[in-house]
């Protein structure tokens, strides 16, 4: 096991298609299987289901996928941490974001938080939920800005609320023009819907509008991206209704083309900061501080 191999895999598993997984690496689809094949034979497991129509994570595919994430990571890590050893006094706050958009809301807080701590340096990582919780238990990171439902399990994490949103759906008036406030499923479901993938938002049993979504899914009436902007894109170009945390987006994304109507079946999302509760790390309570002044 190499990580060449464990590249091809976690590119191939995000993709869910060889030839592009090969185009992305700038190897041949022959490598790619080669490679994912090589990584079976060791592993003693079937890592996908293919077909002629289809590629799909078996099970074990599914599990492996997060420990072979989890390894690239920390292997890109190691330089940037014998770097930080030779930074001369100074110290660095590692935070973890799912999304691109929670930077947004770290701006204003990390220029205040450089004026009163000139010798720390910041680290943003962008990951899906479940690598960020795992890393942050295992101190490689500081903080982690997310929503509280991607606790629900940790006991050893610690969640500060700075403010409580909804899932909202994003409606282009080529669709429908809309004059309420708010809909219910029943008022969309003979739509295409566009949203994330749960890698970036977690799931909950008791999730109505989720158990709608993984319902039209098997329908083929859903369209799951990896990132904001990738359903932002579509919705714009009219492919379907974009459904979307109320913290992921902001008016700037949008245009005059789209509704934000509220979806009465959303749960409330409370979205904050993670940390450890045995965290001992003063900078980390500073850096709440000066988030909190500006929300």
């Amino acid at each position: 096991m190499n990580s060449q191999e464990l590249k091809c895999f976690v590119v191939a598993a995000d993709r869910l298609n060889f030839t592009r997984a090969a185009k992305e690496l700038y190897v041949t689809p022959p490598t790619v299987t080669h490679h994912i094949q090589h990584l079976e034979n060791e592993l003693g497991v079937k890592l996908f289901i293919r077909d002629s129509k289809s590629v799909q994570l078996t099970t074990a595919g599914e599990i492996f996928y997060h420990d072979a994430h989890d390894i690239l990571l920390r292997m890109e890590e190691i330089p940037n941490r014998l770097k930080a050893v030779k930074m001369d006094g100074q110290r660095i706050l590692k935070i973890g974001c799912t999304m691109k958009q929670d930077t947004k809301v770290l701006t204003k807080a990390l220029r205040l938080f450089h004026q009163e701590n000139s010798m720390v340096s910041p680290r943003i990582y962008l990951d899906d939920y479940f690598q960020l919780v795992n890393r942050l238990v295992e101190n490689q990171l500081d903080l982690i800005m997310g929503t509280k439902a991607m606790i629900q399990d940790r006991i050893e994490c610690q969640f500060q609320k700075l403010f409580t949103c909804s899932m909202k759906a994003l409606i282009p008036k080529e669709i429908a023009i809309i004059d309420q406030k708010s809909l219910s499923i029943n008022d969309l479901q003979n739509n295409t819907f566009i949203t994330l993938r749960q890698k970036s938002i977690p799931k909950l049993n008791e999730d109505d509008l989720e158990r709608f979504l993984s319902t039209k899914t098997r329908e083929r009436n859903v369209i799951r991206q990896d990132d904001v902007e990738a359903v932002l894109t579509l919705t714009l170009s009219g492919y379907g209704i974009g459904i979307l945390p109320e913290y992921s987006f902001c008016k700037e994304d949008l245009d005059e083309t789209v509704q934000v109507v509220d979806i009465q079946e959303s749960l409330e999302i409370d979205y904050g900061i993670i940390y450890l509760k045995k965290d001992k790390n003063l900078l980390v309570r500073e850096f709440i501080k000066c988030l909190n002044s500006f929300l």
